[in-house]
């Protein structure tokens, strides 16, 4: 689907439903961690790249396809924050990064648990 940006540019998106597991590890591979690396604030970005670069299909930008972190890098930052907010990029990002399901209490108090509980 076809998207008006708030520059006059457009974006066009592939379909959530059409994501396969080679489309996830591109998207995985765009977020740019080593082993050894830390988490920072510029990963939640780089997640939402990934998921990005690998849904547009096309774009009216004179930027190269497929689309790259250093090519998004170069959109204002409303056209970015517009992009970000379509339908698509967010069940797209909930399919490649699935929310963790909170713990239950009964789970928490499982003395089998893996883990320690967590103060309070």
């Amino acid at each position: 689907m076809r998207h008006a940006l708030p520059s006059g540019n457009w974006v066009e998106l592939r379909d959530p439903a059409d994501l396969r597991r080679a489309d996830k590890k591109r998207a995985l591979k765009l977020v740019g961690l080593a082993e050894e690396s830390e988490l920072t604030l510029a990963t939640e970005v780089e997640m939402a790249d990934g998921v990005i670069c690998m849904m547009i299909a096309a774009w009216s930008f004179e930027l190269p396809m497929p689309a790259t972190a250093d090519s998004l890098g170069l959109l204002s930052l409303a056209d970015s924050a517009a992009v970000e907010k379509l339908p698509e990029i967010r069940a797209a990002h909930k399919l490649i990064f699935p929310e963790q399901a909170e713990a239950t209490p009964e789970q928490v108090a499982d003395p089998t648990s893996p883990t320690e509980p967590s103060a309070g």
